[in-house]
């Protein structure tokens, strides 16, 4: 595993790829992006990353066999910017297929733009359709409205809420945890075994199955 295949798909005018990272693109992520306090800020980051942080984070990436990590691509022509990533680790294949996730958009002038839902978009449809997992887990401090936006539209719903997990901009910060449950039979009859699922777990499973339908219609797996 480590990294995985490219998928494209355009969200309004923009033309995004998730593809593989190189060790060469590493500091790409520095400046200005981990450098500001503002992209760091939700990540639970209180410190600037430098290039040997993110070069050492590909290393240990390239060799983690429970990992899959896209770098996030601007692709303008035949010119390709780095502007984030995006990643399903800690992926388990016990009885309960399952993973959790990750992304970082570190460009701040292309937040807002619905890169990130059709990033979750692509990502659990490969999830689903390509490791037939169960479930897929994500973790958002509250406040960072845009980070659960995205997740929601993806299909993802609250479990628990974690309290007192971060400590940021001078006040301690709770942490939404949540999941996305693969809504095609026999996973979601696997995970359920006869249990009936409640009317908001009835709702994100439609909305993951929207989900599911754009990305069949929109993402590209080259």
């Amino acid at each position: 595993m480590s990294f995985g295949p490219i998928m494209r798909f355009t969200v309004g005018e923009l033309q995004i790829e998730m593809a593989p990272l190189s060790r060469e693109v590493m500091g790409e992520f520095i400046q200005p992006g981990m450098h500001q306090a503002s992209v760091g800020r939700y990540l639970g980051h209180h410190a600037a990353f430098v290039l040997e942080d993110e070069q050492e984070w590909f290393d240990r990436t390239r060799v983690d066999q429970t990992s899959i990590v896209w770098g996030l691509w601007l692709a303008e022509g035949d010119a390709r910017t780095l502007i984030g990533n995006s990643a399903l680790n800690a992926i388990t294949t016990d009885h309960i297929r399952q993973a959790t996730t990750g992304s970082l958009i570190f460009r701040k002038d292309l937040w807002g733009k619905g890169i990130a839902s059709a990033a979750h978009k692509a990502r659990t449809w490969y999830a689903f359709h390509e490791l037939g997992l169960h479930r897929i887990m994500s973790a958002v401090y509250q406040g960072n409205e845009g980070s659960l936006k995205a997740l929601t539209r993806s299909g993802y719903e609250l479990v628990y809420v974690e309290r007192n997990t971060a400590f940021i901009e001078g006040r301690l910060i709770h942490q939404d945890n949540l999941a996305c449950l693969n809504p095609n039979d026999p996973f979601w009859g696997q995970w359920w075994h006869g249990e009936r699922p409640s009317k908001r777990a009835l709702e994100a499973r439609q909305r993951t199955l929207e989900a599911l339908a754009w990305a069949e219609a929109n993402v590209t797996l080259a």
